[in-house]
């Protein structure tokens, strides 16, 4: 008998481990989810796949998603796996109780129309919209999606503004939502608040490529609030805070940040030179084109020397003698804005024992450059095509120095330099004349003087 009794249990016990182990098709329980989920984001949903475990809860495949809001934003996703991970004791009355929603590997893309654009779009009926449950109709029924946790795993995120070729790009995006709150009389992402923190891999951006993104968050009425943000760029480490605000369309975000240490040097292609920098910046922008971005800050450079670039072996070579590249120079800051892709320089300088270099002008971001430079250095050993060695004293100050405007154009890589020649032999000519002048004032005054002498 007893024998017996224990061959029931093990056969009761296996059956349910089998039970809670396997993998059951469960198309209606999922679609159910589906639609508590699409109602939740207002987004309707639809997958191709469906299993549900007594212990890991329901896995979906296939899931799709798309909307398009009023003012034309288009949103959709796509993801290879989505998993409600439910609670297990609330099955025994019958309840499904949705406590974590993890999304595999998803790919989002929102599309804005471009600023000032006009008209809607309306929303493509044939993706539908999830229709709702007949009355009286028990659908859904027994379910509970109070969830917890939100997390995405390995996401893609494409943002772009239609009809124009830049976008933002996010890879490897990993990300951990808490403390959810839907409110169910706003729509979309107003909706929801939370908390969380994420990862990711890489930012593509049109003109540059940021990585080792990492930040906490907070969410509230479709604005990210993004605190303790960190992130690297080719040329530095930065710093910050950020704000998403995703009601105008398009998107709109602040930035503040600080940059530290900032490469200067590879910046402009060298390997060394300029001493270690610290940027300050406040930047804000609309959608994801780079072009909307406007950004005004300051680049604290300690001292260093001017590295060996083409740009600078340009000035040395149109002065006839070596200046800039390998001459020390004092600690200095610049100013800078950005607007339009182009970042304009205010002027400053740089100062070395042998040479003062003023500088201010353009730098377009997509390529060209507009620079203009003011190189004081000694007189000794000046040689300038086009201009005189009797120009070159003239201009000389008292302390023998000679001031030479320079324009720089063309691009970093491929720089054009050229000294203003005509502009240094009017300078000379300026000079002449006043000197002229105050040597014949000198003269009248000197023979007054001689006349009224002989008077007395």
């Amino acid at each position: 008998m007893l024998k017996t009794l224990l061959v029931v249990v093990l056969v009761i016990l296996v059956i349910g481990v089998i039970l809670l182990t396997r993998d059951w098709d469960a198309p209606g329980l999922g679609q159910a989810l589906l639609d508590k989920a699409g109602e939740a984001a207002g987004v309707p949903m639809t997958a191709t796949g469906f299993r549900f475990n007594l212990l890991k809860g329901v896995e979906l495949s296939g899931v799709q998603a798309s909307s398009v809001e009023e003012g034309g934003r288009e949103f959709s996703f796509s993801l290879d796996r989505l998993v409600f991970e439910h609670r297990v004791l609330p099955l025994l009355s019958g309840t499904v109780a949705i406590d974590r929603i993890i999304l595999e590997h998803p790919q989002f893309e929102l599309v804005d129309f471009p600023q000032g654009a006009e008209g809607e779009v309306e929303p493509d009926r044939e993706a539908g919209e999830a229709e709702a449950p007949a009355e009286g109709s028990d659908e859904g029924a027994g379910m509970a999606l109070e969830v917890r946790e939100i997390s995405i795993r390995d996401g893609v995120v494409v943002m772009r503004t239609r009809g124009e070729a830049g976008e933002t790009r996010v890879e490897d995006l990993d990300f951990e939502m808490q403390n959810l709150k839907f409110d169910p009389t706003a729509e979309s992402l107003a909706a929801l608040s939370a908390e969380g923190e994420f990862s990711i891999a890489q930012v593509l951006l049109s003109s540059t490529t940021i990585s080792g993104v990492q930040s906490r968050f907070q969410l509230a009425s479709a604005v990210f609030d993004l605190l303790e943000l960190s992130f690297s760029t080719p040329h530095g480490e930065f710093a910050g805070e950020m704000q998403v605000d995703f009601n105008p369309v398009p998107f709109v975000y602040k930035l503040t940040a600080e940059g530290n240490p900032l490469d200067l040097n590879g910046m402009v292609g060298a390997s060394e030179g300029f001493g270690p920098g610290v940027a300050h910046l406040g930047a804000e922008g609309v959608g994801a084109d780079m072009k909307g971005v406007k950004a005004q800050g300051t680049i604290q450079l300690v001292a260093g020397e001017f590295p060996s670039v083409e740009m600078f072996t340009g000035v040395d070579e149109a002065l006839g003698k070596q200046v800039l590249v390998g001459a020390n120079y004092e600690a200095t800051e610049a100013r800078f804005q950005l607007e339009n892709n182009v970042v304009t320089l205010s002027p400053f300088r740089f100062t070395s024992d042998i040479a003062r270099l003023d500088l201010d002008g353009t730098v377009n971001l997509e390529g060209p450059i507009d620079l203009d430079f003011a190189v004081a250095t000694p007189r000794e050993g000046l040689d300038i095509d086009g201009v005189g060695a009797n120009v070159l004293d003239v201009l000389s100050d008292d302390q023998g120095w000679v001031p030479v405007p320079i324009s720089v154009t063309g691009t970093l890589e491929e720089p054009r330099v050229r000294p203003d020649a005509q502009a240094l032999v009017a300078q000379a000519g300026s000079g002449l004349k006043r000197e002229a002048t105050e040597a014949a004032t000198e003269a009248a005054k000197e023979a007054v003087r001689s006349l009224l002498g002989n008077r007395n």
